[in-house]
């Protein structure tokens, strides 16, 4: 039986600690014939060294930045523009600090295959050095702009089929300065599914221990300390900005869809209390996926912080 052939692109920053175990679960997949590339963004550990301590193994290939991108998310860019995709039937994208379970990939490009969707996600088991799991789960029923206040889980999760992560890749490379502001490359490639109309699948089922420490991004959405980041961010005005660097996106990537071209002319609008009243009512009836999530959007909106 002819194996699936997967890319993994693997983004690293100052991930010694836990960076080969992360790749040893890579390396291990079964049912699929896979590929690591490794692109190191000026760690000032030792993760190249023990990044390094594969590179007798053929699958594996590394790049170092010449000038380090300064963020996981643009690390990702520059990984999904630069590596070519004619070899490989899937494509999937790795964290520096997660365990993989061995069947995760060819369960995941099964999935996609059966389905027909664009991209895949899944469920994560967030874990705690203090011996705390929890299981982390994206809600699967689709709202009409979910994907402009959203992405579809941790990007960590992400396994993209060829034609869309080709279809992402060259709209990566021929609109670059509107990629600058992004803090979420994940979340740029849901919406990008999303308007194209294409397919996601969300699997319920944990493929991957989603590791917790002080070094994550912002992690687990409903730890303490997650929540508490997510606030603070939508409160200094990050979040907004964050809002229209994708709304400018999708608006490029689908000129001519109804829901982009109207959100962005309430998002655009002038303050006022007619403004709030219109993003209220879209985040109520068209906005994220969970209710939880949802309710702490809204109340962004009443307080003045979108």
């Amino acid at each position: 039986m002819i194996q699936p052939r997967v890319l993994v692109l693997l983004a690293a920053h100052n991930g010694a600690k836990w960076i080969a175990q992360q790749i040893e679960t890579i390396l291990s997949q079964r049912l699929v014939d896979v590929r690591l590339v490794v692109s190191d963004d000026g760690s000032s550990d030792d993760t190249l060294e023990s990044v390094r301590k594969f590179a007798m193994d053929p699958r594996v290939r590394i790049a170092v930045q010449p000038v380090p991108t300064g963020s996981a998310a643009q690390n990702f860019i520059w990984l999904i523009c630069n590596n070519c995709a004619e070899d490989f039937d899937f494509f999937a994208l790795a964290d520096q600090d997660d365990i993989w379970e061995e069947n995760r990939l060819s369960v995941a490009c099964a999935a996609l295959e059966a389905r027909g969707a664009a991209g895949y996600s899944c469920a994560v088991t967030a874990f705690w050095e203090d011996g705390r799991e929890r299981t982390l789960a994206q809600k699967a029923s689709l709202k009409r702009l979910d994907f402009m206040f959203e992405g579809a889980g941790q990007g960590c999760t992400f396994v993209l089929q060829k034609a869309f992560f080709r279809r992402v890749q060259e709209f990566f490379r021929a609109n670059a300065p509107h990629l600058r502001l992004l803090h979420y490359h994940d979340w740029a490639i849901y919406a990008l599914s999303r308007s194209w109309q294409l397919t996601w699948y969300f699997d319920s089922v944990s493929m991957v221990r989603y590791r917790q420490h002080q070094g994550n991004d912002t992690g687990a959405r409903s730890s303490r300390s997650g929540i508490g980041k997510r606030l603070k961010l939508i409160k200094s005005g990050w979040y907004r900005e964050q809002l229209a660097a994708i709304s400018r996106i999708c608006a490029i990537a689908a000129p001519t869809d109804a829901r982009i071209r109207e959100w962005n002319d309430v998002l655009a609008g002038t303050p006022s209390i007619s403004r709030q009243i219109k993003i209220a009512r879209i985040c109520i009836m068209q906005g994220r996926r969970r209710l939880f999530d949802n309710v702490v959007l809204l109340g962004a909106v009443v307080v003045g912080w979108l």
